[in-house]
């Protein structure tokens, strides 16, 4: 019974010592990943109040939590990383281009009719609609970059990092301001 706990100690404090030893950058990627899923605040109070509805809201953002990832090759140059990540999350972008379309399309007409608020509501129900029927089918393979500042791997955001975690987001958000 003696050297069954003391191999379990030993084993608690490998796990343990290799937990607070220097994180390695997917370490540090994964770690600044889950932070994000457990961040849904950051995500609304980013909407500002020009977002949807409450109830489209939610929904949108629960959807933008759920992503998933998986990690690849990491290399290390000095106090510069990488590591490949796959994102695999919901279609955000394509979800918004058919709303946009639809309503431009077949909708304008009816939307032309409705009050402002009408309206929202209306954008509110096709979005959340659209979230409900959404599959997780959109993939991305991208090289995450990370830098070591005061001895700590720092995830280095940028365009396709953001593109990949919402779902074309901003490749949508590009091609209306063209």
């Amino acid at each position: 019974m003696k050297k069954k706990v003391t191999i379990l100690l030993l084993a608690l404090c490998l796990v343990f010592l290799a937990a607070c030893g220097s994180s390695s950058p997917t370490d540090a990627l994964k770690a600044d990943l889950e932070n994000a899923k457990s961040s849904p605040d950051e995500i609304i109070k980013g909407l500002g109040a020009d977002g949807f509805g409450e109830d489209a809201t939610k929904a949108l953002i629960d959807k933008v939590l759920e992503f998933d990832y998986e990690f690849g090759e990491e290399k290390i140059d000095g106090d510069t990383a990488t590591v490949e990540t796959t994102i695999t999350t919901y279609p955000f972008g394509e979800i918004f281009t058919n709303i946009i379309t639809k309503m431009l399309g077949e909708d304008l007409e009816k939307i032309g009719k409705m009050s402002e608020t009408e309206a929202a509501a209306y954008l509110d129900e096709q979005l959340t609609s659209s979230l409900n029927d959404a599959k997780k089918d959109y993939s991305k393979t991208i090289t995450v970059t990370l830098k070591k500042e005061s001895g700590k791997w720092v995830v280095q955001e940028d365009d396709t990092f953001s593109n990949a975690l919402t779902g074309g987001m901003l490749d949508f958000a590009q091609s209306m301001s063209n």
